[in-house]
């Protein structure tokens, strides 16, 4: 080998290894520049794992606020049937990260034997128990207090908590007193359920409700002030199963910690200080940790891209292709112009690497801020979230103010009772005084006005008789099944009036055509065959005009019945529409003032309006609106 091969081969080897430590620089480049990148998007997954999850927690508690605000408007306890409808208007099956709702009331130790005597009615074999030592369930013991699980849903995955006494589990316990001395919502420390036998791990999270009206600025006062308590069950496997999802599709696992100084725990994951990113999460009265890290296999595929072993074995490849070209060129051709081609050439291959790197680093910074402007838009979205939050917060306010309504409704119940004993007893002691007059008038020998005090006995008979029928149809109004037909109200009008009016002194009018449409015919019927009675039963005269229009008023007729009757003075054309209201004595007019009461509550029923024009001494108009359109 002469002198002129060996400086080529020297050459060679030069240029070979020039190449490969190029190439490996390169690929430490790009190796660093790789690992940034999928450091920063294993980031940026991590915390959207974070906030979606901190999203559920926030989801959970507003739907246990809702059932304590729904609670918290309401004087008393409810039934299993308003529960259970507020359980439907919740959607409570389509929240599958909740594994129940439930409401448990606060039952003093005197209460019990009634308390489960009330919920047996509701709920078959119901009884208040507590867990034993070998974990089943049996009656609790005597205590002071109790707090069962009275309602809970869904039930059929959740029955085995009900009767359930919370208070008889100490974890649970603390959780209860001090939610209740404190008037916020409490986080229970990691327990175990009623309602699961396997993989039952969970928390409770309780909302304390107290009795409207009663203050609540101290401890003292919230204890007296007790209601019971809104409970939310969750499984903390269900709870993180969204979660471990998308964890397990990046390759990631999950620790959730409970870093409480008090019973603080693991609440899921096995417990490793080596977690790469750790996210603190929001949730009544506890602090929680999120511990996210990478699998062996990830983390393999990140410190040791196999992109780079390509690079490497490309760069050696063209290095030692080079290498071998620039002997070989060396050997054939001019030695100092094919060295300086050869080396030109390695130069423009250098170049080309560097370039196709230079690209590939922007294409990658290119995705990493497509990535974060995801991430920006779903922190926008979580503000919008919280938004929703305030505005749910303002339906709760809405729900108080539904519950002031309520109880103005409650009032109209009791103003009933009230009316209604009244007048039913107002005829049972007339009958009393009469029955006493007969007696002491057949003592004293007068049997003259024993018929007499006989008649007044058997009409006040028949007014009570009157009284309790229109009662029950009162109460029976808008209850009945109904059939749906097409009408014409001009023929029904007239039909009605044949029926309900005298043989002779009273003529009808009808105005116009009077429309034909399909409806429910009964209380359509009910409401003119009433109005039609009332206006001649009232008449002062034995004879009189009625006269009958009907205007279009776009989704309703309006219908109008009008009489030439001694009319209704302003003052009273509100009272004539309550229960058991009458402007003339008993004695003098015949019916138990149930009408007109009647009749606003079909016409309401059906979404119409009834009022009165009337001045006294020149008539009544009673006016109606019925739909026009009803679906059977």
């Amino acid at each position: 080998m002469n002198s002129l091969s060996i400086k080529s081969l020297i050459l060679a080897i030069i240029i070979s290894c020039v190449g490969i430590l190029s190439t490996y620089s390169i690929s430490l480049k790009v190796a660093s520049q790789l690992k940034t990148e999928s450091y920063l998007k294993i980031e940026n997954i991590a915390e959207q794992i974070s906030i979606r999850f901190q999203d559920a927690i926030d989801k959970s508690v507003n739907d246990l606020q809702g059932l304590q605000a729904f609670y918290s408007a309401n004087k008393e306890h409810l039934s299993q049937y308003q529960f259970n409808q507020y359980m439907k208007v919740l959607n409570i099956k389509e929240r599958d990260y909740i594994q129940a709702l439930s409401w448990v009331p606060l039952v003093r130790g005197n209460e019990r034997e009634e308390f489960e005597a009330l919920l047996k009615i509701q709920t078959k074999n119901f009884r208040i128990t507590e867990k034993t030592d070998d974990g089943g369930l049996a009656a609790s013991q005597v205590k002071p207090y109790y707090t069962p699980v009275s309602y809970v849903s869904p039930y059929s995955f959740n029955n085995k908590a009900i009767g359930f006494d919370l208070n008889s589990n100490d974890i649970r316990r603390r959780s209860l007193e001090l939610a209740r001395n404190s008037g916020k919502m409490v986080t229970t420390a990691k327990i175990q359920l009623v309602q699961q036998s396997v993989d039952s791990a969970g928390i409770l999270i309780i909302a304390p409700i107290y009795k409207q009206g009663f203050p609540t600025n101290s401890i003292e006062q919230r204890i007296d002030a007790l209601l019971g308590y809104a409970t939310g069950v969750f499984r903390i496997a269900t709870l993180m199963e969204k979660a471990k999802a998308r964890a397990d599709t990046e390759g990631l696992e999950l620790t959730l910690l409970d870093i409480n100084k008090e019973n603080g725990s693991l609440l899921y994951g096995q417990e490793d200080n080596k977690h790469l990113f750790s996210f603190d999460l929001t949730i009544p009265d506890r602090k929680w940790q999120l511990n996210i890290t990478l699998n062996d296999n990830l983390l393999k595929s990140i410190e040791s891209p196999s992109v780079i072993k390509w690079i490497l074995a490309s760069g050696i490849i063209i290095s030692l292709l080079l290498a071998f070209a620039v002997y070989a060129l060396q050997v054939a051709i001019l030695r100092a112009k094919n060295i300086t081609i050869l080396s030109n050439e390695l130069q423009d291959q250098n170049n080309r690497l560097e370039k196709k790197v230079v690209n590939r680093t922007q294409s990658l910074a290119d995705k990493n801020t497509e990535l974060k402007a995801n991430v920006v838009e779903l922190k926008s979205q979580r503000v919008l979230l919280s938004r929703l939050m305030k505005e749910a917060e303002s339906a709760k306010i809405l729900a108080e103010q539904r519950s002031i309504d309520l109880a103005r409704s409650n009032k109209d119940l009791d103003d009933f009772a009230y009316v209604a004993s009244h007048d039913l007893k107002a005829p049972l002691r007339g009958i009393d005084q009469l029955a006493t007059w007969v007696v002491e008038d057949i003592e004293e020998g007068n049997l003259e006005e024993i018929p007499d005090h006989l008649k007044m006995m058997r009409s006040r008979i028949g007014r009570l008789e009157t009284l309790l029928s229109d009662l029950l149809i009162y109460s029976q109004a808008n209850y009945q099944k109904n059939s749906f037909s097409d009408i014409n109200t001009h023929v029904l009008v007239n039909d009605l009036f044949m029926l309900v009016a005298p043989l002779n002194g009273f003529t009808l009018t009808i105005h116009g055509q009077l429309p034909t449409f399909s409806t429910f015919r009964a209380p359509f019927e009910q409401v003119v065959r009433n109005l039609l009675s009332n206006a001649i039963k009232h008449h002062h005269k034995d004879e009189g005009c009625i006269e009958i229009g009907c205007v279009d008023a776009g989704l309703f007729y309006r219908f109008s019945i009008k009489d030439d009757g001694p009319g209704i003075s302003l003052q009273y054309q509100e009272d004539i529409f309550k229960m058991f209201k009458t402007l003339r004595p008993r004695d003098e007019a015949e019916g138990s003032g149930m009408g007109l009461a009647l009749i606003k509550k079909i016409v309401e029923h059906y979404s119409g309006h009834v009022d009165i024009e009337s001045n006294e001494g020149q008539g009544c108009t009673f006016y109606f609106t019925w739909p026009k359109e009803m679906k059977e």
